[in-house]
């Protein structure tokens, strides 16, 4: 019985444990997301915010969310790049 019970803590502390893992990775990914866009001079204004919230939501346990919130940041890089490829280009045309 004693076996049985420290198996199953033991799993579900190296599942919690993996999870963590994963929001930490996303939230990083998110950082150098947020670090390229802003070498690019186009950082969105709220990318800060969400990051902050992302960080929030993992140390209170909340891993799902920490990971869509990362992958929020994450998915505008592509935009970002489009919107300062643009720019390059900008001005007035007469």
């Amino acid at each position: 019985m004693r076996i049985k019970i420290l198996i199953t803590a033991f799993t579900f502390a190296f599942a919690a444990g993996l999870s963590a893992t994963e929001a930490d990775d996303a939230i990083q990914q998110a950082k150098e997301a947020q670090k390229e866009a802003a070498e690019l001079g186009y950082e969105w204004r709220d990318t800060g915010k969400i990051i902050k919230s992302a960080e929030a939501a993992a140390k209170e346990g909340n891993d799902k969310k920490a990971i869509e919130l990362a992958n929020i940041i994450i998915d505008q890089l592509p935009a970002v790049r489009k919107q300062a490829a643009i720019a390059k280009n900008a001005g007035p045309r007469f």
